[in-house]
């Protein structure tokens, strides 16, 4: 429990009773009193007493809470709740009993009593008026809980999304450069100029997917220079078996943003999973329509996919989940498969647009 907020509350709160008590007590009076008197003035004058000495009993219960969480802080919540209660009521007796003189001399057309007579009175105003008070604050001690509880949960909640999200996207790091370490390898073999140049544009594309790591979101305009790197390693590749567009508004480029490497392992499951020859090429459309961003190609399965799991779409639709709650919409008919993903305009909100 934060204290400094609590008090801030309690004092609030607390107020707002004392007047509360002060109208009330100004009304009783006039109902059953004044009207057969002529005290208005000291009827006014009592009320705003007994709204201020109830405002003092709340400063004297928080000030009871405040020390009892200082000196008290290992013991259990049932003997700071009894400790709390025992030392206010004994407090408020003590106060009711100093300030019963000021009542007396205070109150409108109300015989003088001896202390000792109106002993009862005071004990029985005493219970009542911190009685009351207990009830304001535990209210206000319940609600500050309960905001307390759910600001905690809503943290571990948005820790458990991070690390979920950072999982998901570390598990592309290492797909990623299995195959492109595979190809490097492969091109060495048969091309060492073109093992050169894929080996430049790999670095490149490295460097920059490495800038930022911890970024739940990765700018348009930055993941689409991952696809251009990309695209060139592949190029490198498939050489005119490959084509691929993209069509994307430039003010869409600077303002969106979409998970990190969401567009290129699109492109990458495209060519992963259809023919890419000359006889056969693959073309690849990237384009923008109403704030959707769709990746198309022509359908033409390979009959032999190493590692047919789908964990990359999986992966990209938890993503999504996670940062906006949008869904990654997934097409295909007899010529052609596309993905639609949402630009994400807002990378601090989840759920948000």
């Amino acid at each position: 429990m934060k204290i400094s907020s609590l008090v801030r509350d309690l004092l609030r709160y607390s107020w707002i009773a004392s007047v509360i008590s002060m109208l009330y007590a100004l009304f009783f009076i006039f109902t059953f009193s004044v009207k057969h008197t002529n005290l208005v003035a000291g009827s006014i004058i009592y009320s705003i007493f007994v709204g201020a000495r109830f405002f003092v009993q709340s400063l004297i219960d928080i000030f009871v809470l405040v020390e009892i969480n200082k000196r008290m802080p290992l013991a259990s919540p049932n003997t700071k709740r009894i400790t709390r209660f025992s030392v206010g009521y004994l407090l408020a007796f003590i106060f009711f009993f100093c300030t019963a003189p000021l009542e007396h001399y205070l109150s409108p057309g109300v015989r003088s009593l001896t202390l000792l007579e109106d002993l009862p009175s005071i004990l029985l105003q005493a219970l009542i008026n911190n009685g009351l008070v207990i009830i304001v604050h535990n209210l206000v001690i319940l609600r500050n809980e309960k905001m307390n509880a759910e600001l905690e949960n809503a943290r571990l909640r948005t820790a458990n999304l991070e690390s979920t999200n950072l999982l998901l996207k570390q598990q592309i790091h290492p797909h990623f450069l299995f195959n492109a370490l595979s190809m490097l390898k492969s091109l060495y073999k048969t091309n060492t100029r073109a093992g050169e140049e894929y080996l430049t544009h790999l670095v490149n594309f490295l460097r920059a997917s490495l800038a930022e790591p911890q970024s739940r979101v990765s700018r348009l305009t930055d993941e689409i220079k991952f696809c251009n790197d990309y695209l060139e390693m592949q190029k490198i590749r498939f050489e005119d078996a490959l084509n691929c567009s993209i069509h994307i508004p430039e003010q869409v480029l600077l303002k969106g943003s979409v998970p990190p490497f969401s567009i290129q392992s699109l492109i990458e499951n495209a060519i992963k999973h259809n023919e890419v020859t000359e006889a056969s090429p693959l073309t690849i459309r990237v384009y923008y329509d109403d704030d959707r961003i769709t990746v198309e190609n022509n359908l033409q399965p390979r009959t032999h996919v190493d590692s047919p799991s789908g964990k990359g779409l999986i992966n990209l639709v938890e993503r999504y989940k996670i940062l906006s709650g949008e869904e990654v919409v997934i097409r295909q008919d007899s010529s052609t498969f596309s993905v639609t993903i949402k630009v994400l305009v807002n990378e601090n909100s989840d759920h948000r647009r």
